[in-house]
């Protein structure tokens, strides 16, 4: 290992030296973690750097749901910042570190070029595991999205947090996510640690300073750079673990988020991207996450537009497969099977916008029935067609609308006249961007 590669401090210790051992460990933490992710854009986590058997669980709660977030973006490199506290050397400012990777049982990681080389203090870091023990759950789940990443590692000590804020945003790019690494109160009755950690969890979630928790100053500059959405994940302390409840140490995971996508959406948007860029569809995780009405049988139609303008619309008039896996099957058909179109281009899909469309079951209905907003399938011996109720907008009259579903059953326009001509009607569940 060369002089540019920092060795680990803690493998076997905090964490399996060995790499099959950790893997598994990390597996059963993943699999036991909450399948729960609504479309949540990560900023942010604040995760615990205990022994993993103490707190690997509480943190795989956030890696989990970075995960998430991660197999569903469509970007393929990270920027990870670690802000964590230093338990070995006195810090007045921050510390970062002049290797280029850092090892662990998983191999190495890279570190990210930055633009704090006055605070460059290797031995800071020479006994520290607050930055290290959230790297092999980085490498498990980046591996596991098929994604990249760099760390900037940045150890806090006390200081200024408006000042060190404002460097760490130097930092930061579109595609950074933060770690601001810390456990909660430290060796505290166990009544009294619960007491004491809601009260620090509260004022976390509220964007205040009174906090007891050795990760203070990485979430108080983690609280500057964001004013964002937060989730706690999950809460314990180490009496949980130990039976001892004389002295715990509290553990809680965080997520911070700007905003929330609805998750039909991404994975449209993202099965459409793996075929631009000839990538292989992963959504299995995914789909554990998904609400049981999504995992119904029932029509979808997937509409595509670019600034206003149709770029393409495909879907089932009868449900063959369940929403998600339609929504799957015809974005990709919307984007690049549409006859009316050609495929769409990587250039579009920077700008396309993504309409989904959950039909009810059609049902038998008279010409004179249909009224404006009905979703409409004209019926006829040699052909068919269907309008989504949202395509009576491009209309001033029923006649019009009937005369244009004729024409794209590529027949007469006014065979909706025509007395064996039938028709269905149906209503749509529309989900937008």
């Amino acid at each position: 290992m060369n002089q540019k590669t920092k060795k680990s401090n803690v493998a076997g210790y905090f964490y399996p030296k060995n790499k099959n051992e950790l893997k598994t460990q990390l597996d059963l933490f993943f699999q036991n973690a909450n399948n729960s992710y609504n479309g949540e854009q990560i900023k942010a986590l604040i995760v615990p750097h205990a022994g993993y058997i103490y707190s690997g669980q509480i943190a795989m709660e956030a890696y989990k749901k970075l995960y998430y977030y991660l197999s569903l973006d469509t970007h393929e490199k990270y920027k990870i910042i670690i802000l964590a506290p230093s338990h070995h050397v006195y810090l007045k400012q921050i510390a970062t570190m002049s290797y280029v990777n850092y090892n662990t049982p998983f191999g190495n990681v890279k570190l990210s070029k930055h633009k704090l080389q006055k605070y460059i203090h290797d031995e800071a870091f020479a006994k520290e595991h607050s930055v290290e023990v959230q790297l092999p759950y980085l490498q498990y789940i980046f591996k596991k999205a098929k994604k990249q990443f760099e760390v900037l590692p940045v150890l806090v000590g006390e200081c200024d947090t408006k000042e060190i804020s404002k460097i760490i945003e130097t930092e930061i790019n579109e595609n950074t996510i933060i770690i601001a690494s810390s456990d909660l109160s430290h060796y505290l009755e166990y009544n009294q640690a619960i007491k004491t950690d809601k009260e620090t969890i509260q004022n976390i979630m509220h964007g205040k300073k009174e906090i007891d928790a050795c990760g203070k100053y990485p979430i108080l500059i983690l609280n500057q750079i964001y004013k964002c959405k937060k989730q706690l994940l999950k809460y314990t302390n180490s009496g949980e673990v130990t039976r001892d409840y004389s002295g715990v140490v509290g553990y809680a995971s965080f997520c911070y988020f700007d905003k929330e996508k609805n998750i039909l959406i991404m994975i449209a948007k993202k099965s459409i991207y793996n075929e631009i860029n000839n990538k292989i569809d992963d959504f299995q995780e995914i789909k554990k996450t998904i609400s049981e009405e999504y995992k119904q049988k029932q029509s979808v139609f997937v509409t595509l537009t670019i600034n206003g303008e149709l770029r393409g619309c495909i879907g089932e008039i009868y449900g063959r497969y369940s929403v998600v896996d339609s929504v799957i099957i015809n974005s990709k058909n919307a984007a690049f099977y549409d006859p009316r179109f050609y495929p769409l281009t990587k250039q579009e899909f920077e700008k396309i916008e993504i309409e989904i469309s959950i039909l009810s079951e059609p049902k038998d209905c008279k010409l004179e029935d249909i009224k404006k907003g009905d979703g409409v399938i004209l019926i006829t011996e040699i052909s068919s067609a269907i309008y989504l109720p949202q395509v009576w907008e491009h209309f001033n009259t029923k006649q019009e609308f009937l005369e244009s579903l004729c024409e794209k059953a590529m027949l007469n326009s006014d065979c909706y006249k025509n007395q064996k001509t039938k028709f269905k009607t149906f209503s749509v569940k529309i989900i937008k961007e």
